[in-house]
C-alpha cells in the first residue's frame, strides 16, 4: 500500500487539476502512467560499483544456467559480512549466570535468616530490602551477559566466553559459601 501511495496521490492530483475524475480502471492506468514519468523520474537506486557487480552476477548465473529455464536477477548486498554462528555454551552460560544470581539471593537470605550478616560493604544497604536486592541482582546479571554480548559483538569471541566462566566462577564460590555458613548456623 505504501508503494502505491505516491501513484495514487498523483493520480488524485491530477484529477483534480483536470477537474473529473476517472470512471474507468484503464483511465485510471492512463492517468498514471503520464503522471508517473513527469513526477517521479527514474533514478539509479545503486551506487555504480554495485550495480555493475549485479549485472556480472547475473551475466555468470544466466551463463552457468541450464537451458530452457529463465533466471529471474540476483541481487548483492553492498553491506553484508557473514557472522559467525554462536557456539551454544554462550548462551547456557548466560542462563548459568541468572540461576547463579537467583541461587545467591536464595543462599543470602537462608543464612541471614539463621543469624548471619552481609559481609559485602557494597550488599549491606541493599540486603534489608527484597526488592532492591533482586533488582541489584538482576542488574548485575544483565550487565555481565551484555559485557559478554558486546564482546562477542566486537570480535573477542574467546574474551567473551571466558569472562562469562569467571563471572560464574566467582558467583559459584559466594553462593557455595552463603549455603555453607547458612548449614553451619543451624
Amino acid at each position: 500500500m505504501l508503494r502505491m501511495l505516491p501513484s495514487l496521490l498523483a493520480v488524485a492530483a491530477v484529477s483534480v487539476t483536470l477537474g473529473a475524475a476517472p470512471v474507468h480502471a484503464q483511465d485510471l492506468m492512463a492517468v498514471n502512467a503520464m503522471a508517473t514519468p513527469v513526477l517521479f523520474p527514474v533514478a539509479p537506486l545503486a551506487p555504480a560499483p554495485v550495480a555493475m557487480a549485479a549485472e556480472a552476477t547475473e551475466a555468470k548465473t544466466q551463463a552457468e544456467a541450464p537451458k530452457g529455464k529463465p533466471q529471474g536477477p540476483t541481487f548483492i548486498r553492498a553491506t553484508y559480512t557473514p557472522r559467525e554462528s554462536r557456539p551454544s555454551t554462550l548462551p547456557m552460560l548466560y542462563a548459568a549466570q541468572v540461576a547463579l544470581q537467583a541461587l545467591d539471593i536464595h543462599s543470602t537470605y537462608a543464612a541471614i535468616n539463621k543469624g548471619a550478616h552481609e559481609a559485602n560493604p557494597l550488599m549491606k544497604g541493599v540486603v534489608d530490602n527484597k526488592g532492591a536486592m533482586l533488582a541489584v541482582k538482576a542488574g548485575v546479571a544483565a550487565g555481565s551477559i551484555l559485557l559478554a554480548e558486546k564482546m562477542w559483538k566486537k570480535g573477542n569471541r574467546t574474551g567473551a566466553v571466558a569472562t562469562m566462566l569467571v563471572l560464574n566462577t566467582v558467583t559459584a564460590l559466594v553462593v557455595t559459601n552463603n549455603y555453607k555458613v547458612a548449614s553451619s548456623l543451624q
